[in-house]
């Protein structure tokens, strides 16, 4: 409606002009007549033009932190690159914000200039009240000619996402002789400097022996490789299900952030911890051992992957068949407003 009224007001201006001209015949109003022509001309050739060069590039701009977190700023890199000397005051992005693990979407319009032969350079802050993987997508962009007559639109859909992990809640209060339950012998460890595990003596390499074991200051003065031979000693684990139900958004919000809460708490008190869930799209579980905070992250991005299901017992349901080994885990669950947290013996 803008342009229309702008488009009206300056066709006004127009016959004005040609009627001032005629009666005078000035030179003035001559070339301003010319001027008045020309100028939507090559404003819409200049706009068509840069229609066909422009190109948006979306990408996460994380510095600090790999991902960003629940309540808290990540950023959106959003270049708009401009090779051409044609510009645009006004530029239109149309953008599509979504979170495909709790399946809502948003859309949101920024208008910004693109200059000659520079383009744009957009930060655009994503404070995320979900945890999950938030999709931004340039889905089109408006260029506005620079008389501001007409806007032509340009498809782009480029995507860029961010990894939003879950806010801790703070600490949890659990009882030691419950989480003992829920605890998981193991054969050996993946925790960093620690070797669960005692040297029975040195022998000579063979075939199948992990290269991991080999002496090699003894296998250098002998001239033949020789390995360490060990007997395993075990660490406890702590097995945490929780069920990705999505029926009510509220709800698995709470089981996220007080699984990711339980979890980081227990890696501070050195606990391993093996994070598993039901995917319903491989309908099998998958099982992530913890040690470290950056293992939990990277547990929680792939897991914002998976598709959720409508059961708040999916995961459970399936334990005792797929693995009948399993004594005990810590299952989390929401009722409510609130999150539900319980060891539950498996069979």
């Amino acid at each position: 409606m803008e342009n229309f009224f702008r488009i009206i007001a300056y066709v006004i201006l127009l016959v004005i002009n040609g009627f001032v001209f005629y009666f005078l015949h000035s030179h003035f109003h001559f070339l301003l007549l010319v001027i008045m022509i020309a100028g939507p001309v090559l404003s819409a050739l200049l706009a068509i033009y840069l229609r066909s060069k422009i190109r948006v590039v979306v990408e996460n701009r994380t510095v600090k932190d790999k991902y960003a977190y629940q309540n808290k700023e990540g950023y959106v890199y959003i270049k708009i690159i401009n090779p051409t000397w044609a510009m645009s005051l006004d530029v239109k992005l149309c953008l599509a914000i979504r979170n495909p693990f709790f399946e809502t979407e948003g859309e949101r319009i920024i208008s910004i200039p693109v200059y000659a032969k520079k383009g744009y350079e957009l930060e655009l802050p994503i404070v995320a009240t979900l945890p999950g993987i938030i999709q931004v997508e340039v889905k089109t962009v408006k260029i506005k000619d620079l008389m501001g007559f007409m806007f032509l639109k340009k498809d782009i859909n480029e995507v860029g996402e961010i990894t939003v992990m879950p806010e801790k809640i703070g600490e949890l209060d659990f009882e030691s002789a419950n989480l003992d339950q829920g605890m998981l012998e193991s054969e050996e460890s993946s925790k960093r400097g620690n070797d669960f595990s005692d040297v029975h003596e040195i022998r000579e390499y063979i075939p199948g022996d992990k290269l991991m074991s080999i002496h090699w200051k003894l296998s250098a003065k002998r001239d033949i490789l020789m390995v360490k031979d060990r007997v395993s000693m075990s660490d406890k684990q702590l097995v945490i299900l929780p069920e990705l139900c999505g029926i009510v958004p509220h709800n698995l919000e709470i089981i996220l952030t007080t699984t990711y809460s339980i979890i980081s708490q227990l890696i501070q008190d050195k606990t391993t911890v093996r994070l598993m869930y039901w995917s319903a799209t491989r309908f099998e579980y998958e099982d992530i051992r913890i040690d470290y905070a950056e293992e939990l992250d990277d547990a929680f991005a792939k897991m914002f992957y998976e598709k959720t299901y409508m059961d708040m017992n999916e995961a459970a349901s399936h334990m005792a068949n797929v693995h009948p080994e399993m004594r005990a885990y810590l299952h989390v669950t929401a009722d409510g407003s609130k999150a539900v947290v319980m060891v539950k013996e498996n069979g």
